[in-house]
């Protein structure tokens, strides 16, 4: 008999179940995690059915990349922004001429992702030894995997040699550029997210993997003697949802929470306000593993990225790079706050202070201040497509005609016009607005940014000091001043202001998993027959974010071994 645990959980004697289908595996989700799992499972032999609850497939992956540049030459087709995968020691390096050694490769994953515990004189970096394990199996396996996929054409992948690390300066670093990949096009474009969704769905789907669109889970099976879990129940509704049978295993490849605003409200700093994964990242398996009893860890941190204040309509992307050389962000005192050339991912970090003596996050929303020739010279960047178009530079390609777009005469009048534009946001941010003083603060920042790019040095935030940074600082005006990054603003006017807020890529926080991708208990045992993998899972990465295309670098490469694993499972409970 078939017994309910809040609609979640179900124990069962598996032989008495009218199950309405049976496979090997079950991936539950359809990104880059969840075809990896897929095409290794079915590579080991398994019989694979994958179960997407939206109607499209391809998860956040197929979010990723867009158009970018200017218009195109006669003739010639649009540039666009290419979906990476970072993969460490990846087999073509070598022909880079790089070389990315075992110990020195995991003393930078294992600094940057549990800096409070790194200690390099540590048989484990300081790490406790699971964590350090994860580690280890992302290095020794991840290379692997890629060339799994590229030998199968799911997809073709080539590196990127000119491509720096996030950190490509730090000492531990010893390999700081080549470990991106992207997927080169017949017609010299690199892939973008949905279109390696469509190589790799195309590869499974050959291999004879079944896909289910439009089919949720509502929740698992469980052999009541064993503990195993042995399937799900899934289909549109949990009232008409049927029984699947996965005698391998089931996989969860379903993103993090962050369109689950309970969760997000409970686990992430307060000034997170949304993010910019597919609609279906709602925390999933964070009930259905509880209900297990599973272990969590991470569940306060995210991928980050700023957002507009003002995102419009699907599809919403993150400014991932702030363009310009006289531009700088300011919090509603009026006051510089960060260094506006970093990654997104520490940009954010920004956003979240709070000041312990004003008791307030008075950089909840930052105003992106820039003058007329940022306007001019910066709304396309080779790499970050306009906002407008769904890319990552938050200038639109309409010019400052666009809503999200604030101009104005004066910094005074910006100001009032600033109040007014936070005015119609009072629901998620009730009163909020710039202070009194706000436009003589900010004149006052202008002056010290003008004299910082003039001596070509910022002593207040080190903009400019590294490759990464010049790398990633869109069109310079000239070479006038020593610090390409920096331009004294032209205050004859008119001034222009962007509103951004904290949001995230999705969250990385979730269950435990093992190297071979299990989700674990406290105790470190396995709940068999449960696997994780992607942004669903306690992420390796901790508060890192090594390179462009981590986060599909490790989605890939424990959605591999969870797939592989579970097509393999042998062990008992």
């Amino acid at each position: 008999m078939i017994e309910h645990a809040g609609g979640r959980v179900v124990f069962v004697s598996p032989d008495e179940v009218p199950w309405d289908d049976e496979v090997d595996v079950v991936v539950v989700g359809s990104g880059a995690a969840g075809w990896s799992a897929a095409i290794a499972a079915r590579r080991a032999g398994a019989e694979v059915l994958v179960l997407e609850k939206l109607e499209q497939i391809g998860g956040t992956t197929a979010k990723a990349g867009g158009e970018c540049g200017g218009e195109p030459a006669p003739g010639e087709l649009p540039q666009r922004a290419g979906t990476w995968l970072w993969i460490c020691d990846h087999p073509w390096l070598a022909e880079l001429g790089h070389t990315d050694r075992r110990d020195d490769a995991l003393r930078y994953l294992a600094r940057l992702a549990q800096p409070m515990q790194y200690n390099p004189d540590s048989p484990t970096l300081g790490l406790p030894p699971d964590d350090y394990a994860l580690l280890e199996a992302f290095y020794d396996r991840g290379k692997q995997v890629v060339a799994e996929l590229d030998a199968l054409g799911a997809p073709r992948l080539r590196p990127l040699a000119e491509t720096w690390d996030y950190w490509a300066d730090l000492p531990e670093n010893q390999c700081p550029r080549g470990r991106a990949l992207y997927v080169p096009l017949p017609d010299g474009r690199e892939a973008t997210g949905a279109e390696i969704v469509e190589a790799m769905s195309t590869v499974a789907e050959g291999m004879g993997v079944r896909v289910r669109a439009s089919t949720p889970v509502h929740g698992l099976i469980i052999d009541s003697e064993s503990g195993a879990v042995v399937g799900v129940q899934a289909g549109r509704s949990a009232a008409s949802a049927s029984l699947v049978r996965a005698r391998g295993g089931v996989v969860f490849a379903t993103g993090g929470f962050t369109h689950n605003e309970s969760l997000r409200a409970a686990h992430l700093p307060a000034p997170i306000t949304g993010g910019i994964a597919a609609q279906g990242s709602t925390g999933d398996v964070v009930h259905l593993a509880s209900a297990l009893g599973a272990r969590f860890a991470n569940m306060n941190k995210a991928w980050l990225t700023p957002m507009l204040l003002d995102h419009g309509t699907e599809p919403v992307s993150g400014a991932f790079r702030l363009p310009g050389d006289s531009m700088m962000l300011l919090n509603r005192l009026g006051h510089r706050v960060v260094n506006e050339k970093v990654t997104y991912n520490e940009m954010t970090r920004a956003f979240l202070r709070w000041d312990e003596a004003r008791g307030e996050y008075p950089n909840r929303i930052l105003v992106m201040l820039f003058d007329r020739s940022v306007s001019d010279r910066c709304r396309a960047m080779p790499g970050d497509a306009p906002i407008d178009e769904g890319g990552g530079n938050p200038l639109a390609r309409a010019g400052g005609g666009a809503e999200h777009e604030i101009v104005a005469e004066t910094l005074s009048e910006l100001a009032t016009a600033i109040d007014a534009r936070l005015a119609r946001h009072h629901d998620r941010f009730p009163g909020l607005r710039l202070a009194g003083d706000w436009s003589e603060e900010a004149a006052k920042s202008v002056i010290r940014f003008d004299d910082l790019a003039r001596g070509g040095v910022d002593v207040d935030f080190h903009r400019g000091e590294s490759r990464t940074q010049r790398a990633r600082s869109g069109a310079a005006r000239s070479v006038e001043f020593a610090n390409p990054t920096m331009h004294p603003f032209d205050r004859s006017g008119p001034w222009y202001a962007v509103l951004l807020v904290a949001g995230t890529l999705d969250t990385k926080g979730g269950p435990v998993i093992d190297p071979d991708g299990r989700i674990l208990r406290p105790d470190g045992s396995p709940i068999v027959g449960m696997y994780a993998a992607g942004n669903c899972v306690a992420s390796p990465s901790g508060e890192a974010y090594w390179g462009g295309g981590t986060t599909l670098g490790l989605a890939v490469t424990f959605g591999w071994l969870a797939g592989e694993h579970a097509a393999h499972r042998t062990e008992s409970p």
